[in-house]
């Protein structure tokens, strides 16, 4: 097989070449290259022929994916194409499987599954190439026959290429009669002519010659490619014989198959006249003023035949025709078939049987061993096509459909035929193959279900549930009286069973819950599965609204008695969101997004419940968006500050520190609060650009304090860090770049960290927390005590102290339980040999508890609110302490 070109279009160099140069090439195939999509449409466009498949990237710098196949579409360009992508969606999916492509790969690219996606989208193109091969050999067979329909009756040899035209004389005597012609096959390469000739039955000798194509009649006819016909008369023969002439008429035809001269096949009708011919004479008779060619060696029979038997001729005809058509049927990969509609039998060859599991024997000629075996879902349409080639409707019959085996299963055949007309306009026969697609269709069907159905629990997936959904809106516009509902459900805590029991108990709860969920659910109700843990399903034709409720009722009345996970006491429960049709969405997209935004409304109020969406939850969204549109914004815009609250050594009342803190100057809601904005930083990942923002702004800060108090060089900051920031893999080197290029002291930076935070990721937690005290950098737990409120991992990390947490602190002058928790803190924290801060000291009687215990440090309202630079810059002025 020659190798198969793949046209790869990529604009990402490194990939597009590492597949054109190493890992396509490595598979046995060439390969071709363009970088954006107008390149590749242009190398299209020239040269379809050559290109097998196209590997196509779903972005390209000029278009998208999906463009390019439109396009091509368009232009009518039809190449097997597997999709690439590292950002695709299963509606991406899908909108490429509905443009044609065969499968779609998401990037990085594994070589191994490439592989198999190369070749499963080759199948097509593969079978096509051989059908292609088939049909060239059948299409020289006709050539054949065509010639020898035109010769007709006086047909003297049909031969194969393997067969040669001999005339032996044993003892002056001929063991077989002689034949009339000749027939020459054309060697191509060297320009030569085989001359074949009938074989010696009883002597079973066979002689081949070889002779150049000259500049005669054969040649003629070769360069011309229509038949010669040639009268002469001869007197003078080099016979010894008496008396004697030759009169002879010949024909010489040309085979043609596509266009390609094969060779000649020659006819001639000779007459001997002669009363006798002496006995035991040779004689030599030649054949160049025939067809330009020469056969030595040939002797003539003792006494010349005027007549050549035509039965003989017709038979030979005959057999050797049948004899070509029975090998080119049994070589054939497809099966064949041929319909005599006069006497309604259908010849099936061979392999035809063979591919429904059937012996030679064991099917008769019955058009009804193919029909009655026909999947009932597609008899109806195949006797349509049948029917509409038979009426000159279509060019050529053809059909896609199932047929039962011997076994009971059924496979997938392409059957193609095409019908031939008598003079009467009367159908006399149909004839065809039949292919088997049952891979090609078993593949297009897994594609079809990757691409609509969720591959862990089966369920219809985002781009099904959205068809479905879509068909649903459409009906309710044009019936008012018809309703029906969403309900968006994600699995409370879920996060918590995939980190304490694995993500394969954790797919096994999702699988368990699908099984659930169909089980509740009408038939013509749909429930699919989003991603993640999040389902969705859509109620048909409801009442009202009490139909919906009833159902997310009955959904969490399930699963607080069912358990989903066997040997794994489990209690889970589900948030919903419901949105119903009255809302007058007619996006599936919209019903979608407000089902979420009552789901998370649910959660928000407590989990384990649902709620009914209103345009109220839709503002408090539109809402946060804005906020976080304007948050973004306040990064650019200086709209952010950092203040300043002081941290006071109990024991000398002085300033040791300070603790920086947000602050965000609001242009329209003005000065917003951490607890305002911090979360939503959180959730949208700004926080860690404001934590960096943060950072750098303190360290400057503090370095100016310190060069301009001399007796405030030790002066601390105190910086928070969220879990995100902390996790970032360059956290430790932009630390160190921000020391370096601010010039502050390493160990005048405390970093503070919650307890959660340690605990969330707690092994890549330690190691960063070692780094940082490798590095000089202390470390405070801020807001000890309503975290995980442990103190064993105290004694494990490098923590340099730890802050009360302000909730403490406020009810320690009013319950004594409180007291008594706060004087354990101390006691066992200095036992680990680390000092304590108290945060939101605001009262004196707070103070003086708080110096009692031996507490080392203070910051609260007592002393200062956070304050702006320029304010803390004063209050170091004024050596003010307690």
């Amino acid at each position: 097989m020659p190798h198969e070109t793949i046209l790869i279009v990529d604009d990402n160099r490194q990939i597009a070449d590492f597949l054109a140069g190493t890992a396509l090439p490595g598979m046995g195939f060439q390969t071709m290259v363009a970088y954006d999509g107008r390149s590749g449409l242009k190398y299209v466009r020239e040269h379809q022929d050559d290109v097998d498949l196209m590997l196509l990237d779903l972005q390209l710098p000029d278009m998208t994916g999906l463009d390019f196949l439109r396009r091509m579409n368009e232009q009518g360009f039809n190449v097997p194409t597997i999709l690439c992508t590292a950002h695709g969606s299963e509606q991406v999916a899908a909108d490429a499987f509905r443009l044609g492509v065969e499968d779609y790969l998401t990037k990085p690219i594994d070589l191994d599954q490439l592989k198999d996606a190369i070749n499963r989208a080759l199948v097509e193109t593969r079978l096509r190439r051989e059908k292609d091969a088939l049909t060239s050999q059948l299409q020289e067979q006709v050539a054949w026959l065509t010639a020898l329909s035109q010769v007709g009756r006086t047909v003297t040899s049909t031969l194969d290429r393997d067969e040669v035209l001999r005339r032996i004389v044993d003892a002056g005597v001929f063991l077989t009669k002689a034949e009339e012609g000749f027939l020459a096959l054309l060697d191509q390469e060297n320009g030569q002519l085989y001359l074949l000739a009938a074989k010696n039955i009883d002597a079973n000798k066979v002689t081949t010659m070889r002779l150049p194509v000259t500049d005669s009649n054969v040649g003629q006819v070769l360069r011309t490619q229509r038949p010669l016909r040639i009268v002469k008369s001869q007197h003078s023969l080099p016979l010894k014989v008496s008396t004697g002439y030759l009169v002879y008429s010949m024909i010489i035809v040309p085979i043609i198959s596509r266009g390609t001269p094969l060779g000649v096949l020659t006819v001639d009708n000779r007459t001997v006249r002669r009363s006798f011919i002496e006995k035991d004479e040779s004689v030599l008779m030649s054949l160049a003023d025939y067809a330009g060619v020469a056969l030595e060696n040939a002797q003539l029979y003792q006494q010349a035949q005027q007549e050549i038997n035509e039965r003989k001729r017709v038979e030979n005809a005959l057999r050797v025709s049948e004899e070509r058509y029975a090998l080119a049927v049994s070589g054939a990969k497809d099966g064949l078939w041929d319909w005599d509609m006069h006497a309604n039998q259908i010849y099936y060859s061979p392999r035809w049987k063979e591919m429904l599991g059937f012996t030679e024997q064991e099917l008769s000629n019955s058009p009804n061993e193919w029909l009655q075996r026909v999947h009932p879902d597609d008899i109806t349409s195949l006797k349509t096509n049948l029917s509409a080639h038979l009426k000159k409707l279509s060019s050529h019959f053809e059909s896609e459909h199932r047929v039962q085996h011997k076994d009971g299963s059924y496979r997938w055949f392409h059957s193609r035929g095409i019908a031939v007309w008598d003079g009467q306009g009367n159908v006399s026969r149909m004839a065809g193959s039949q292919t088997d697609i049952t891979m090609r269709k078993q593949a297009e069907s897994k594609l079809l279900r990757d691409a609509l159905y969720d591959s862990l629990t089966g369920l219809p997936n985002r781009a099904l549930f959205i068809d479905r959904l879509r068909h649903s809106i459409d009906y309710s516009r044009r019936s008012q009286s018809y309703m029906f509902a969403v309900l968006f459900m994600d699995l409370d805590r879920f996060k918590d069973v995939n980190d304490s029991l694995g993500h394969a108990m954790g797919d096994k709860l999702l699988i368990n819950m699908a099984r659930l969920l169909e089980s509740i659910l009408r038939p013509n109700d749909t429930v699919a599965r989003l991603g993640g843990d999040e389902f969705v399903i859509l109620i048909d034709g409801i009442n009202n609204i009490s139909d919906a409720t009833i159902v997310a009722d009955r959904l969490q009345e399930k699963l607080r008695f069912t358990q989903l996970l066997e040997g794994h006491s489990l209690y889970v429960t589900a948030s919903i969101g419901i949105v119903l049709s009255l809302s007058g969405l007619e996006r599936p997209e919209d019903v979608l997004r407000d089902a979420d935004i009552a789901m998370y409304r649910a959660k928000a109020n407590g989990r384990s419940r649902y709620e009914i969406y209103d345009a109220i939850m839709r503002q408090r969204i539109l809402d946060r968006l804005t906020l976080e549109g304007e948050l973004r914004n306040a990064l650019d815009t200086d709209d952010l500050l950092v203040h300043y609250q002081p941290i006071i050594k109990i024991s000398n009342g002085h300033v040791t520190g300070f603790e920086a803190l947000a602050r965000w100057n609001h242009p329209r809601l003005g000065i917003l609060f951490p607890g305002q904005f911090l979360p939503l930083a959180e959730e949208t990942g700004l926080i860690i650009s404001i934590d960096r923002w943060i950072l750098r702004r303190a360290c400057q800060q503090t370095v100016e304090w310190q060069k301009q108090f001399s007796d405030q060089t030790s002066l601390s900051i105190s910086v928070n860090i969220s879990s995100r920031q902390i996790s970032q893999p360059d956290f430790i080197a932009l630390l160190r770049d921000t020391l370096q290029e601010t010039g502050l002291n390493v160990g005048c930076l405390l970093l503070e960290i919650t307890e959660n935070t340690i605990m969330e990721n707690f092994d890549q937690t330690a190691a960063i927390l070692q780094e940082l005290r490798q590095l000089g950098v202390q470390i405070h737990i801020d807001d000890f005590g309503v975290g995980y409120s442990s103190l064993n991992y105290l004694s494990r990390f490098p923590i340099n102290s730890l802050k009360i947490d302000r909730s403490f602190i406020h009810m320690m002058t009013e319950d004594n339980s409180y007291l008594k928790i706060v004087q354990a803190i101390i006691r066992l924290t200095h036992s680990l040999g680390l000092s304590v801060t108290a945060e939101g000291v605001e009262t004196q009687e707070q103070l003086n508890q708080l110096r009692e215990l031996n507490c080392e440090y203070i910051q609260g309202f007592l002393i200062s609110k956070p304050i702006n630079s320029q304010d803390a810059s004063k209050l170091l002025a004024s050596h003010m302490h307690w």
